[in-house]
């Protein structure tokens, strides 16, 4: 629990680091292109109306039904939080393997490259929830009233991240096999995170397992917090919260031990 609490208090104390290292990050990712940075913006709205074509329009009885906007609102969000969380920890989890180098050159931890990775993504979010809160109004509806909530499944979607980041970004290093598994887990994710078809649908076993995902709490929380009411998901909010913050915590406690053991060593590994 140590560790845990030195390697959270890192992550506060360069967190200004952290800012300056996604700005210029940023700039030089896209510095050659016509568009700039703006393509932190275009690039998941274009990627993510494929779908809405295909699963809003083509395919509209497996998702809200009726209004194709009020789908659009759903799983625009949806999309949104999870691509988040996905491009977060799949970066995150290679930032120290690939930065490691960087890190010999300048003064600061290696702990807070996988926090770059996660601020650097957040583009995502914002880009598909604001497109989601346009559809929300094209199709007559309006913000929930619960919608303040959506800052603390923000800040449950950031620790997430950053937990399992910081445990898989040692077991790269020490593992490099391990990066192709963590791919196709988090490839098979989106669906069952419930990102495009209702899990609430699934009133059976394999729904009830399935909501016990964190990804789900955080997908159906942003949902159920910015746009209506879910029932199903308030319903098992509490038993929900308690499953993801013990698995956040589980994360935490195992990436901040196995981190600071192998952390001296891990340019042999390279």
């Amino acid at each position: 629990m140590i560790n845990a609490v030195k390697i959270v208090w890192e992550q506060i104390l360069y967190f200004p680091l952290i800012i300056r290292m996604v700005k210029y990050g940023d700039q030089s990712t896209y510095q050659n292109f016509f568009l700039g940075q703006a393509w932190k913006i275009i690039n998941p709205i274009l990627q993510v109306s494929v779908y809405f074509v295909i699963f809003g329009l083509g395919l509209r009885n497996m998702g809200q039904g009726g209004s194709p906007w009020k789908y659009a609102a759903w799983m625009m969000l949806g999309m949104g939080s999870w691509r988040f969380m996905n491009e977060a920890i799949l970066s995150g989890s290679q930032s120290i393997k690939k930065q490691i180098g960087l890190v010999s050159k300048m003064k600061f931890p290696l702990s807070v490259l996988p926090s770059i990775s996660i601020a650097s993504a957040i583009w995502t979010l914002l880009a598909l929830g604001a497109l989601s809160t346009v559809f929300i109004y094209m199709s007559g509806g309006s913000i929930n009233s619960r919608w303040p909530w959506i800052v603390y499944y923000f800040i449950a979607a950031v620790c997430l991240s950053y937990s399992f980041s910081l445990l898989n970004s040692t077991i790269v290093i020490l593992i490099p096999d391990y990066i192709s598994i963590l791919r196709l887990v988090m490839s098979m994710g989106m669906w069952l995170a419930g990102v495009i078809f209702k899990i609430d649908t699934l009133d059976n076993v394999i729904g009830d397992i399935l909501r016990l995902s964190p990804f789900y709490y955080v997908v159906y929380g942003m949902r159920d917090s910015w746009l209506e009411n879910d029932y199903m998901f308030q319903a098992h909010f509490q038993t929900g919260t308690v499953i993801f913050w013990s698995v956040v915590l589980l994360f935490l406690i195992i990436g901040s031990f196995l981190h600071l053991k192998f952390k001296k060593n891990f340019m042999e590994y390279m």
